[in-house]
């Protein structure tokens, strides 16, 4: 994750290099004296400070990021390895707000990112859940994003619905995320139902750096031909940093081996790491739904929706007019 965000980083050091410099200056007799020149590096000093600061937090949630990963590799319960998923998401989402922060601040446009979003709503809550999903959906799609691997689930008994989709695009974690969690429904004489909403980032593909990569070439074994037992033709291929090793003798060609044995690894190490994000990226969603502290309700009795963040949805009819007003002043807000 730290490679993505390489060139921001990099930018930032460099437009603030001269930040001393700029300090020094500002406790010089005759730059005080010149008003104008005085305030022109004061200007400077300020924004480069800004730089420093936001920079301070995006490098803050990559360590943060990589101390939970090492853990990770050493806990053994279940209880330890869902505390350290959602510290490694609350780590991965925090990088995300400051990367784009960066960005405006460097004069560069905000982050494309991809996010996993998911809701849940029992049989009430779907007056409410399904026309929200839609109009989110609409949202993020006038926005510019690509929405992919839709689904659509309901329980066995009728009673429930989860629906899900990846969205990839500028900012569309930011959008998600101030409308997650576990929301309440409610109706007159009946208990509330929980309406479930979460949101997590999406771990970009790392691609197996050479440097990870050991080949060892040895003889074939089994029956004798034009090169088995006689050139080295059989080939191993191991990943360093997991211990992961692919063998490969079918062929007689070296190379062609080599080629069947990388391609294997990278195919083997690629759906590793995809059952090991779906599994961070499920423990991530299941602790959104467990929370309970979001501020938005809904009435069933007089279809209405209450955010008490927002003084324009205080108590607004639903389906909302505008969903695009509501989810850009939540990402003002938030």
């Amino acid at each position: 994750m730290r490679d993505i965000y390489a060139d921001i980083i990099e930018a930032a050091r460099k437009a603030t290099a001269e930040f001393d410099k700029t300090a020094e200056l500002l406790e010089y007799p005759e730059v005080q004296a010149d008003k104008a020149y005085y305030l022109s590096i004061l200007s400077r000093f300020n924004a480069q400070k800004s730089l420093i600061d936001k920079l301070s937090e995006l490098e803050c949630a990559l360590r943060e990021q990589d101390e939970a990963r090492l853990l990770l590799k050493e806990a053994k319960s279940a209880d330890e390895k869902d505390a350290l998923y959602g510290e490694i998401s609350t780590a991965e989402r925090a990088a995300k707000k400051a990367a784009g922060a960066l960005a405006d601040a460097l004069g560069r446009r905000h982050v494309t990112e991809r996010a996993y979003c998911r809701f849940k709503f029992g049989a009430r809550g779907s007056k409410f859940g399904a026309p929200l999903y839609a109009g989110i959906k609409a949202y993020l799609l006038a926005c510019g994003a690509k929405i992919e691997n839709e689904k659509i689930t309901e329980t066995k008994d009728g009673g429930g619905t989860d629906m899900s989709f990846f969205a990839e695009g500028e900012d569309v974690l930011a959008k998600l995320m101030p409308l997650t969690g576990a929301h309440k429904v409610f109706c007159a004489h009946a208990k509330s139902e929980d309406l479930c909403i979460a949101a997590t980032p999406c771990a970009e593909e790392e691609p197996i750096s050479d440097k990870d990569i050991k080949i060892d070439l040895f003889h074939s074994s089994g029956a004798g031909g034009q090169n088995v037992n006689k050139v080295e033709t059989a080939v191993r291929v191991t990943h360093i940093p997991t211990g992961t090793v692919v063998v490969c003798q079918d062929e007689r060609s070296q190379l062609k081996n080599k080629q069947r044995a990388v391609e294997t690894l990278k195919k083997r190490m690629k759906d590793a790491r995809a059952a090991t994000e779906k599994e961070r990226m499920e423990a991530d969603i299941a602790a959104q739904f467990r929370k309970k502290n979001t501020p938005i309700s809904f009435d069933l009795d007089d279809m209405t929706m209450t955010d008490a963040r927002l003084k324009a949805y205080a108590r607004a009819a639903f389906p909302l007019e505008d969903i695009a007003a509501y989810i850009n002043g939540l990402c003002a807000l938030c």
